[in-house]
């Protein structure tokens, strides 16, 4: 759930002021596309299938949730649950709606 949060958001680029192109948490994993971008360059990151397996039917459930929202909300409890810190949350991120507005490959650091 931690590597889902990070995923999410580590495609942001300050320097590109538009929406959704400078990336970060928007929901972008739940696309296949970008799903398989992260997994063929580091599967060690397999395990990010699975997190959204879990989350789907929490998804289904409270449509008027974000899938930007839910996994950082995810990522976070994942991180308390393991002794780590308690993160204040911010909610109301806007998903992107399509695979095309999904950030262009290698934009995630480590690449």
């Amino acid at each position: 759930m931690v590597r889902l949060g990070w995923h999410d958001t580590g495609t942001y680029n300050k320097n590109i002021e538009e929406w959704p192109l400078r990336g970060g948490a928007n929901g972008n994993l739940r696309f296949e596309i970008e799903l398989k971008q992260t997994l063929s360059s580091q599967s060690s990151f397999s395990g990010l299938v699975n997190a959204l397996k879990l989350l789907q039917p929490i998804k289904d459930k409270y449509s008027g949730v974000t899938y930007a929202d839910l996994f950082h909300l995810a990522s976070a409890t994942a991180m308390e649950e393991a002794g780590g810190p308690k993160f204040p949350m911010k909610y109301g991120k806007v998903d992107v709606s399509e695979p095309e507005q999904c950030p262009e490959e290698g934009r995630l650091p480590g690449k």
